[in-house]
């Protein structure tokens, strides 16, 4: 009797450990991306001391966590890219741009064809999806 209860209690501690070492493995921890963002999103904005400048901006967010920003001032023709590297939860997209990271509060409607985003300073830009 002693042997058939060490068995069965070695098979419950052997499958506890076994359930222990799945959860280690889980990349729950990894950054995610929610994939609704996925695409390429336009918007434009204007200088807050000359509101003549109309800035466009373009912003990439690909699945594997990369992207880019790029700015391309109307008047001038002038444009600048940057990469960008993110990855979100479900109400912050968390970027990082030259460097500077920076947790920027979004809102997709409009069937996510449509993203708000809040930047850090207060500023909201509204962008579209690009087909």
């Amino acid at each position: 009797m002693k042997k058939v209860f060490f068995t069965i209690l070695s098979l419950f501690i052997l499958s506890c450990s076994s359930d222990d070492d799945n959860n280690n493995n889980d990349n729950s921890s990894e950054p995610t991306v929610n994939s609704d963002l996925v695409g390429t999103w336009v918007g434009s904005g204007t200088d807050d001391d000359d509101p003549l400048i109309i800035t466009l901006q373009t912003i990439v967010f690909n699945q594997d966590g990369t992207g880019s920003v790029t700015d391309a001032i109307v008047l001038t023709g002038e444009s600048n890219v940057s990469e960008l590297t993110w990855y979100s939860n479900a109400t912050t997209i968390f970027g990082t741009l030259e460097g500077q990271l920076d947790e920027i509060g979004y809102v997709l409607s409009e069937q996510n064809q449509q993203l708000d985003l809040t930047f850090p300073e207060g500023d909201v830009g509204i962008y579209v999806r690009l087909e």
